[in-house]
């Protein structure tokens, strides 16, 4: 758990897209291992500036909600997680 919460301490915007992605899937009743949100914010430890900036943009729960569906949350979680 100290390690997740050292993870998850400093974030940029494309880390903290990552927990909002889990959030968006704890949501639809769909569930993220501690694994799988680290392996998220270690795969997104150096954005560029443009990737930043699209995550920047993306990470407001609202909008997940309008773009995402919980059908597709599922889809794009390691097998679909549920």
């Amino acid at each position: 758990m100290l390690v997740l919460v050292a993870l998850l301490g400093c974030q940029n915007p494309c880390q903290s897209l990552c927990q909002t992605m889990a959030q968006r899937a704890a949501d639809c009743g769909l569930s993220v291992s501690q694994d799988e949100l680290e392996s998220c914010v270690k795969a997104n430890e150096s954005p560029t500036p443009e990737w930043s900036q699209q995550c920047l943009d993306a990470d407001e729960a609202t909008r997940l909600e309008e773009w995402w569906t919980c059908d597709e949350v599922a889809e794009n979680f390691t097998n679909g997680a549920k």
